[in-house]
């Protein structure tokens, strides 16, 4: 390890400089490893490429102890398989039953690579992708400018280690160097295992002491070196730079600017994410229930634990299933979506599982699936301050379950809160999604309460309304004619005229007799002999007579 030297002689006008770089070794494997823990420490083997040209794409150090390397065949590195190793390192005895195989994934490349620059933007919102050879097709390194964060976070060893620290909670096991420019630090964390801490004015001597092959020079570039008998880093550096750019011109003066530490670049900070997102291929198609839910625990765990690490909350939880064909003439993928809102923001992974779990019980995909992928939509998390002297209120992750149990029971669509709508139209309301609001602090109520309420029949009552001389005197509904003692009217309503929802209605307040047991208040003991208020209409269009309510 080493000590830790102050980075505060690089400056740039009047600014300490200062950057961090984070560096996946065998990329590839950890995308896959990270949502397979029980793969770890055992040798794994990413394949890529259609048979018979199958080719091994990356090994993980253990495979590479096996004797297993990128470019071989898929043929010659099957003859590794099914043979016992066992051999004694310093730290550990390592036994190997097998190799496991697994296809490369560009899907869970990105999804990984998403997590590693989460785990960088949790020091610094200044991050940039690190720099990758021209044939590399994934990414695997994230820089972070770190100037001014000693104040927040410690110094730049301190921060080296959280930074491997919160990459190994989303599955990653990362190299971190720490130095005075962008390049020596991506040289250093690809060169250097653990965390570095690189001390300003020495790139160039501990750069040097790194293999051509750390600095991810081109190939041609590294063959013509070692034919000069140039093996090392500090040997590159130490050539006069006219010569090295009359021989290897400006491409090769870029080279030799970076072994010596020297190498200026700027830094592009990318934009934080609207969204986050996992994705998981499947080894072989999955149609039960019960494996496919182990699958989207794994993916809501890494979710959570990248929303944790900015303190935010789950919003929305879109999840993507892609299923198997039947026809294996179509190319066309076909896809199983289901997408939950939820009422309070949550970052669960058990509360999410479980709502994930009922939605998929009462919509399950009709075929194997043979991919999931699960996007979110980020939100800040709730807080609440409690009162000391006040009960525990229910808790409002509790009630997205219940919400979803209702919502299974009654169907899809007809849970939620009433809203009404923009129009004149009785009773016209509209079912939204419920959301759970803020607590506040209670007030008194000064204004004057409503003295009277009308309790609405659902569905109406038909009845049938006799005029004499324009004016109605006697009504009937179920069997009982009562005579008009009052009433008041008629108030004329109509909308919609442009649309097949046409409407228009009179309505009257009249008072008869009460009409029976089914219409008369809840909780009324009044006999026949008592009168109520009723509110009656006749719709325009239909010609029919209802009762709509009566006056409590």
């Amino acid at each position: 390890m080493v000590p830790f030297v102050s980075l505060s002689s690089t400056k740039f006008r009047g600014r300490t400089l200062a950057f961090a770089c984070l560096f996946v070794p065998d990329f590839p494997v950890q995308a896959v490893v990270r949502l397979e823990p029980e793969l770890r420490d055992k040798p794994v083997v990413i394949l890529a490429g259609f048979p018979p040209l199958t080719k091994v794409f990356a090994v993980n150090r253990e495979a590479q102890n096996l004797g297993i390397e990128t470019g071989m065949t898929k043929v010659q590195a099957e003859a590794f398989q099914g043979i016992s190793w066992r051999w004694r390192s310093p730290s550990q005895e390592a036994t190997f039953q097998g190799i496991s195989w697994r296809w490369r994934s560009p899907s869970q490349e990105a999804t990984a690579y998403a997590a590693l620059l989460d785990c960088a933007w949790t020091i610094s919102p200044r991050v940039e992708e690190g720099g990758k050879r021209e044939e590399q097709v994934f990414s695997d390194t994230a820089v972070l400018d770190i100037a001014g964060c000693e104040k927040l976070f410690g110094s730049p060893e301190k921060i080296g280690h959280d930074l491997k620290r919160v990459a190994s909670e989303v599955g990653l096991e990362t190299n971190v160097a720490i130095a005075g420019s962008p390049l020596a630090a991506v040289c250093a964390a690809q060169g250097f295992a653990g965390v570095t801490v690189i001390p300003a004015g020495e790139e160039g001597l501990r750069i040097g002491s790194l293999s051509l092959e750390a600095l991810r020079i081109p190939f041609e570039f590294v063959e013509t070196l070692k034919r000069w008998g140039i093996h090392t880093c500090a040997e590159f550096a130490a050539l006069p730079e006219v010569a090295i750019v009359e021989r290897l011109g400006q491409e090769g003066l870029h080279w030799w600017r970076l072994a010596r530490g020297t190498e200026v670049h700027s830094l592009i900070a990318k934009e934080f994410p609207s969204n986050y997102e996992e994705h998981m291929d499947l080894d072989s198609p999955v149609d039960l229930l019960e494996p496919l839910l182990f699958v989207i625990n794994r993916l809501l765990e890494q979710l959570c634990a990248r929303l944790r690490m900015h303190i935010l909350a789950i919003g929305e939880v879109k999840v993507t299933l892609t299923l198997e064909r039947n026809d294996s003439r179509s190319k066309e993928p076909i896809y199983h979506i289901r997408t939950i809102r939820l009422p309070t923001p949550a970052r669960d992974s058990k509360l999410l599982l479980k709502l994930l779990q009922l939605d998929l019980e009462k919509h399950s995909p009709s075929l194997p699936v043979t991919a999931v992928r699960m996007l979110t939509i980020p939100v800040k998390a709730r807080s609440q301050q409690l009162g000391l002297f006040l009960p525990l209120s229910p808790d409002p992750e509790r009630l997205q379950i219940t919400l979803a149990r209702i919502q299974n029971t009654v169907g899809e669509g007809r849970v939620g809160s009433p809203v009404l709508l923009d129009t004149h139209r009785p009773n016209a309301f509209q079912q939204n999604r419920f959301v759970l609001p803020e607590m506040k602090e209670n007030r008194s109520v000064t204004e004057k309460q409503t003295s009277a309420a009308m309790r609405v029949f659902r569905p109406p009552l038909p009845v049938t309304v006799e005029f004499q001389e324009g004016k109605p005197t006697f009504l009937s509904c179920e069997g009982a004619r009562r005579r008009i003692l009052a009433f008041a009217g008629p108030w004329r309503t109509k909308g919609e005229w442009w649309s097949e929802s046409a409407w228009a209605r009179d309505e009257w307040d009249i008072k008869v007799r009460t009409l029976g047991p089914k219409v008369q208040p809840e909780g009324s003991l009044k006999s026949e002999e008592e009168t109520a208020l009723y509110r009656v209409y006749k719709d325009l269009r239909a010609k029919r007579w209802f009762v709509e309510g009566i006056y409590d």
